[in-house]
């Protein structure tokens, strides 16, 4: 997800869900029902729309099933594949991620460009077996809502049929169905899309953020985890800690190395490591932060340690970098210590608590969400 739909999630919050742009010409009222709670059992609906939202936007308004639901597999591929996020026990998208990663060897953060031409290319007889099941009710089910009326006492093995002709018989659902394989977008709809696209986009992500969080609640920031992360800046912490290892001595904790020239030269340049991996908790945050060297950063690469092994060295340099902190009045770096260790004032903490105390409340915040990035499927190393 783009740093601008990220944010335009946060300003609008609850009001997108009410709040979409009204036209006269179209039933924008009953288009924001699409996505109910009520109606949304499973992310095919999601997907299903966000696909229909990126072909229009593209300039198509005769779109295959096929085309969408490679976008939908296309779109669902990071979260499945990195996070292993839950999608509900009946939701079968991670059927072709994962015969896809596995026979095709796709890892997770693999173009998002290549993936949809790939997918939408494919020759694959399984693949296309499972493109076919996921088309077999979502495209019908989207626009129940607009036929509300029609479709009662109609049976549910009746409705798609049913759907399909009345889709072709009337214009004011977002979309025809034709030949059981294609969508044609009404007019007015389609202007509709493409005008009010990134509103629109922030709409679905915020119900499929509800939708994921409601399934995933131990998961830290799933808005952030939908899509690969671009990357990452991390001059200014790596300037912060250059000043903490000069004034407060501090050894590299995975090698128990210092660091200076002879070691940089053997180990590579200062490199800031994440102790729990940032594609987990998707922030720079001091807390978890550690310096180390490049080739060693390189080998831990985005595993796990063993906590046992390395959380009381990791608290001790935390715990100089927040002394050094401290001393220095850096107000701004400190925010973060107050929020993971729930304290009103770091300075007057500081002055009357210790190390042993500093380590046992940094653990106590650190050991479940570690637990967390080891059941979403993080590998633990032993030793580097």
């Amino acid at each position: 997800m783009s740093r601008e739909i990220i944010g335009q999630m946060s300003l609008l919050n609850k009001e997108i869900e009410y709040n979409l742009p009204s036209a006269e010409e179209i039933n924008t009222r009953m288009f924001s029902k699409v996505l109910d709670d009520k109606n949304v059992v499973a992310s095919y609906k999601l997907y299903w729309l966000l696909g229909i939202l990126d072909e229009v936007s593209a300039g198509n308004n005769i779109i295959e099933f096929k085309r969408i639901i490679s976008r939908m597999i296309t779109y669902s591929w990071y979260p499945l594949l990195k996070y292993k996020l839950s999608f509900g026990y009946s939701d079968n998208l991670k059927k072709p991620v994962n015969y896809m990663a596995e026979k095709y060897n796709l890892p997770s953060n693999h173009n998002s460009e290549k993936l949809l031409d790939f997918i939408y290319k494919s020759n694959d007889k399984e693949l296309l077996k499972m493109i076919k099941e996921l088309g077999l009710y979502v495209p019908y089910r989207l626009i129940t809502p607009f036929y509300a009326e029609e479709l009662k006492g109609i049976k549910d093995k009746s409705k798609n049929k049913y759907i399909e002709y009345l889709s072709q018989n009337t214009s004011y659902a977002v979309y025809k169905i034709i030949n059981g394989d294609t969508i044609v977008i009404n007019e007015g709809w389609d202007d509709y899309l493409r005008d009010n696209y990134k509103i629109i986009k922030s709409w679905i992500y915020y119900k499929l953020v509800m939708f994921l969080q409601k399934r995933n609640p131990n998961v830290p920031a799933i808005a952030l985890k939908l899509e690969a992360p671009i990357k990452r800046e991390l001059e200014t912490a790596k300037k912060l800690w250059k000043g903490i290892i000069f004034e407060r001595d501090i050894k590299d904790i995975y090698t128990g190395n210092e660091f200076n020239d002879m070691n940089y030269e053997k180990y590579g340049v200062l490199s800031i490591d994440h102790f729990i991996p940032w594609s987990f908790v998707l922030h720079d945050k001091m807390w978890n932060l550690t310096p180390t060297f490049k080739n060693i950063n390189s080998s831990k690469s985005d595993n796990l340690l063993d906590c046992d092994a390395y959380i009381d060295l990791f608290c001790n340099v935390q715990y100089e970098a927040f002394a050094y902190m401290c001393d220095k009045k850096k107000n701004k770096d400190l925010e973060e210590y107050m929020d993971i260790l729930q304290l009103e004032n770091p300075y007057e903490y500081y002055k009357y608590s210790n190390k042993i105390d500093f380590s046992s409340k940094l653990k106590q915040n650190i050991a479940p969400v570690y637990q967390i990035a080891i059941n979403q499927g993080f590998t633990v190393m032993d030793r580097l």
